[in-house]
């Protein structure tokens, strides 16, 4: 697949992380003092959680490579003779990096607490990127007012919330009563909207005038899976999107942690939200594509002409290599990969494929035709079967930049290189699904069937959705997929060669039908998943490989 473009459309997977399925790492450090810069970290402390469950703690006092002042050793307990022979900063923070991984971190007062792991990381040279922060001070701040706490210290806020620990200064002791302040104020802010990771991080800071005033919108939206179209009072949509839950995604554009412009934008002039629900979050995604490529929200940004695609093709007979905007049928023996991410790519990678195939410097002087039916059916195998002739050349050129020290120019040809892989991938797949009538196949489902969990059904012709359904664990599917056959008739009608002019949604359902657990039900033709291996970047790195010389022993 080719990289996102920087400029897109959220997906479910841009929408947020949910609450219950983020992973937290609840930090707490003990030091010798308050400056970051100056003074040095003697404990650390750590518990993770996700979903209220806690996943594991970890601990380590930590030498600071200098005296304890002593009244911080009264404070925290924590004396020379405490820390002697602990490790040092050196091998603790990785160990504790290590330790959080990628999840967000969670400190009372974090701008003390992250401020020191930031600067030890940088004077370490770590290259620590620092993740998500949630400060459990400011977010009680939000939560917890004068009139139920004296002040938001973390003693004071835990023995008002019943944390099961007193946090005593200690690094492990303050860590584990910050989690449950941290879950006494996701109790109060859940009902409030804030459902997701990103919701929380801001959910300290306060919404616009626009948001406000608007806010009321959101009142009556249904918890469900669905699409939602934010409409003026002309009744056209301003913006559309997404989500497994509507109610709580909507309310997320009323709070600070929306703050693209082009939303914030849309709001003054919103009348109301409507709702489509939807059966399963493929068919919201489906839908949301085709409401904004029909209704050309102006919020919206990806998917509003999906007809607009850049391939490289083949040409019939004589012609070569050249940039198309509508992708065409191959049984003439022309052939095309794409879409491309702009039309900028296709001339440089034209050029890549003559040198690779008709020797170096090709692509200067053939021109666009070929007078070769053998180089002809070599440019046809690259775009369609086999990459290896192509990857040989671009790997035996990147060689010579590096041994001439040229990595900047071995950059540019790997970087080019990647960009024919995955545009020939891209076509592969849509290829494939493309050229089949009808394809229904099922996966296991978590959302709940009946009580319980069950199948997912989906049905696709020639690479359209064509319907989906739920059925429950231990009901025979077929009967549900013979019904599903006779959905969406007309989606054949529409079907065009590689998904031209809806390839953003057959992605959608290549990715579903690519998944784990995914077995094929009713097919009238022949599908296969297009090999993986065949065009990667993988593939490229083991020719370049083969490119180093040899060592004599």
């Amino acid at each position: 697949m080719p990289a996102a473009p920087s400029r897109r459309q959220l997906s479910f997977a841009d929408l947020g992380t949910p609450l219950d399925e983020a992973t937290l790492v609840v930090v707490d450090l003990e030091t010798t003092g308050t400056d970051p810069t100056s003074d040095a970290i003697t404990e650390i402390g750590a518990v993770k959680v996700r979903g209220g469950e806690v996943l594991g703690e970890f601990r380590t006092f930590v030498d600071p490579e200098r005296p304890i002042p002593a009244y911080i050793a009264r404070l925290t307990g924590i004396t020379d003779a405490t820390v002697r022979g602990a490790p040092t900063i050196a091998v603790a923070l990785p160990m504790f990096l290590d330790f959080a991984g990628p999840a967000a971190l969670v400190a009372h007062n974090a701008r003390f607490d992250i401020g020191f792991l930031a600067a030890h990381a940088a004077a370490l040279d770590l290259g620590w990127t620092r993740p998500t922060v949630l400060d459990t001070l400011a977010l009680a701040r939000r939560v917890f007012h004068r009139d139920e706490v004296r002040d938001h210290r973390l003693g004071t806020l835990a023995a008002h919330v019943g944390a099961a620990v007193t946090p005593d200064h200690r690094a492990l002791s303050d860590a584990r009563a910050t989690v449950d302040v941290l879950h006494a104020i996701i109790g109060r802010l859940g009902p409030t909207g804030a459902s997701t990771l990103e919701d929380l991080a801001a959910a300290h800071r306060k919404p616009s005038a626009v948001q406000l005033r608007t806010k009321h919108l959101a009142e009556h939206i249904p918890a469900v899976p669905g699409v939602y179209r934010f409409v003026d009072a002309q009744g056209d949509a301003l913006y559309v999107g997404t989500s497994q839950n509507v109610r709580a995604r909507v309310r997320t554009y009323f709070t600070a942690a929306e703050k693209r412009r082009r939303v914030l934008d849309m709001l003054p002039r919103a009348e109301r939200i409507d709702v489509i629900e939807c059966a399963t979050a493929t068919e919201a995604a489906v839908r949301e594509l085709r409401i904004i490529a029909g209704e050309q929200p102006p919020a919206n940004r990806q998917g509003l002409k999906p007809e607009k695609a850049h391939w490289l093709r083949l040409g019939r007979g004589t012609e070569g290599l050249r940039a198309a905007r509508l992708a065409r049928e191959e049984s003439d023996g022309t052939a095309q990969i794409g879409p491309l991410a702009s039309h900028h790519d296709a001339q440089p990678l034209r050029d890549l494929l003559y040198d690779a195939v008709l020797g170096r410097g090709s692509a200067l002087t053939r021109g666009p035709a070929l007078r070769s039916g053998e180089h002809r059916e070599s440019l046809r195998r690259a775009l369609l079967e086999d990459p290896r002739e192509v990857l040989d050349h671009v790997a035996a050129r990147m060689r010579t930049h590096v041994q001439a020290g040229r990595y900047e120019d071995a950059e540019r040809l790997r970087a080019l290189a990647v960009t024919y892989l995955r545009a020939a991938r891209r076509a592969s797949r849509l290829r494939a699904l493309a050229a089949v009538p009808l394809l229904i196949a099922a996966r296991p489902s978590t959302a709940a069937v009946l009580g319980g969990r069950g199948w997912e059904l989906l049905a696709v012709r020639h690479g359209r959705f064509s319907g989906t359904t739920l059925v429950p664990w231990g009901t025979d599917p077929l009967p549900f997929a013979r019904s599903l056959a006779m959905t969406g008739l007309g989606e054949t009608e529409l079907a065009a060669p590689l998904c031209q002019g809806y390839h953003q949604e057959a992605e959608i359902l290549l990715g579903w039908l690519e998944a784990e657990g995914v077995r094929t039900v009713l097919v009238e033709g022949t599908w296969q998943v297009p090999a993986r291996a065949r065009f990667t970047p993988e593939h490229l790195s083991e020719r370049f490989a083969r490119t180093a010389p040899s060592r004599a022993v």
